[in-house]
This record gives C-alpha cells, structure tokens and sequence, in this order.
C-alpha cells in the first residue's frame, strides 16, 4: 500500500509538471493547451512510455470525481442571471439547434451506416441513438479552460459557457431517452417510460442537490465573513456534494454546476473572490484530469 501511495505521487508529479510543460510547447506552435495535456496523458501511457497503467489509472477515480466538480462548480459560477435575462429565447434556439441537430446529423449517418452494412433496421436505427446521443455531449472543462487561457470576455463568452452548461442537460435526456430505445430495438427487456422517469429523477435530482448546498453554502460564507474561512468551507461543501452526488448516482458535473450557479446569484459579491481563489488554483487539477484524460484513451 505504501508503494502505492509514494507510486502516486510521482506519477501525479509528472502529469503536473509533464502536462505543464507540454502545455507550454503547444501554446508555442498556436494550440490550445488542452492538447498538450492529453498528449503528454498519451506519452506516459501504454501507448508511449508505459509509466501510467490502465489499472493504476482506475485507482485515480477520486481525483478524477473531484476534478470534475471542481469544473463543475467553476462553469456554474459563470451562470449569473444577468447571461439569460433577454437572452434565454436565442440560447433556447441554439441548444436545440447544436445538440439535437448533432444528434440527428451523427444517427441519421451512422444509422445509414450501419443498415449498409448489416441490413437491420431495427440495428441501425439503435446504434443510431446511441452514437447520436453521445456526439450530442460537450466537455465543459475543456471549453472553460481554453476560454481562460484566451483571457476571453464579452457576450460570446458568456453565451457559450451557457450553452455549454445547459447542453449537460440536454446530452443527458437524449442519452437515457436512446439508450432506452436502442435497448427496446435490441430485444433486451427496457421500459421507456422508466428510462424517461429515471433520466428526470437524475436531472432534478442534481439541480435540487447543487442548488440547495449552493444556498446553504451562502449563509455560511455570510456566518464565516473571513475569505480564508469560507474557501475552506467551500472545498468541504464542494467535496461532500461531490460524494453524495457520486453515492446517489447522480451527475456529479450537473450537481456542482447548480452548486455555483446558485452561489453566484446568491451572493454574487461575497462569491467573486471565491470562485476567483477556486480558479488560481485549479491549473494544476486540470494538468492532471486531462493528462489522466489522454492516459485513458488508450487504457
């Protein structure tokens, strides 16, 4: 066990440093950072180097949880109600235009495929859900972060961070929904109904959850005053949302979105320096998520 855990910190040691410095080659030659982080994720994989395992990756499933709540809680932070009022008709359209029409694009043609090939319709048109469902999703950690690194501002930024909030949601009800139907047309036992219900449960579930420590969490910075308090009192909040969202099977991403969300227009002063003291810290939790990212790939 003791390996283990000195194994760790070397490892966690070279996707941040590693990670930092492949981050910095790209921006060199005009590519987002990102790429850095996923490439150097690949070189110390089984594909490069060997140093990162597929069974020592799985046993970093922690830090992946909290690097997505950290991401979470950073995008809802940028959810002020002032980025819909006026806006919410034409983010509406653009959702629907963006994540639905990726959705019909990527099924229609990987349907098309697959009835090409196989000759079953009812194969097609459920490997057609699927794969549209999940061309539907964004990454919001990615986005975010290559937003930050262009020091980006103005209605654009503010528009697409929303639209890529609002699209977790989206690529979750059309993932549950075509699973659902692909699961039918495959002849295993499914409900649609269920699937529906369930996928409901898990989104209202996640926005109640996230909304509810958000608010929670605004009385205790109020109760705290000093800033150093309430960021720990933040980390605390944010980790134990993240656990109940894991323990409940609920979207740890939408969860601590609603979380920042509902801190911002809460408090929407006492939390800028909050979610700015969250933000100076998170490069060295992107480093690792996206170098465990590109690590994955090919474990």
């Amino acid at each position: 066990m003791e390996g283990f855990e000195t194994g760790a910190l070397i490892i966690l040691g070279l996707r941040v440093f590693g990670g930092t410095i492949g981050a910095r080659v790209f921006q060199w030659i005009r590519v987002p950072p990102v790429v850095g982080y996923i490439c150097v994720g690949l070189l110390i994989g089984d594909v490069g180097f060997g140093l990162v395992t597929a069974e020592t990756v799985s046993r970093f499933h922690l830090v992946n949880l909290f690097a997505l709540g950290v991401i979470g809680l950073l995008v809802g932070g940028e959810l002020h109600v002032d980025v819909f009022r006026g806006r919410g008709r034409k983010l509406f359209a653009i959702l629907i235009g963006e994540g639905v029409g990726t959705f019909a694009l990527v099924g229609c043609s990987t349907g098309a495929l697959v009835y090409w090939v196989s000759g079953s319709a009812s194969g097609a048109t459920a490997a057609g859900m699927v794969f549209g469902a999940i061309a539907s999703a964004t990454d919001p950690g990615s986005t975010l972060n290559n937003l930050w690194e262009a020091r980006a501002r103005g209605i654009l930024t503010t528009t697409l961070v929303a639209l890529v909030a609002l699209d977790d949601a989206l690529a979750m009800t059309l993932y549950g929904v075509g699973t659902a139907i692909a699961r039918i047309l495959s002849g295993a036992e499914a409900s649609l109904d269920a699937a529906v219900l369930s996928t409901a449960g898990v989104l209202l579930g996640s926005v109640a959850m996230g909304a509810g420590a958000g608010i929670g969490l605004r009385y205790i910075i109020d109760w705290l005053k000093r800033s150093d308090q309430s960021f720990v009192s933040a980390v605390g909040v944010l980790l134990l949302v993240i656990g109940l969202a894991a323990t409940l099977a609920m979207d740890v991403i939408l969860t601590t979105m609603s979380l920042g969300c509902a801190l911002i227009n809460a408090a929407p002063r006492r939390s800028k320096e909050l979610f700015s003291t969250v933000r100076s810290f998170s490069g060295p939790i992107y480093a690792i998520f996206f170098v465990l990212v590109g690590t994955r790939r090919i474990g």
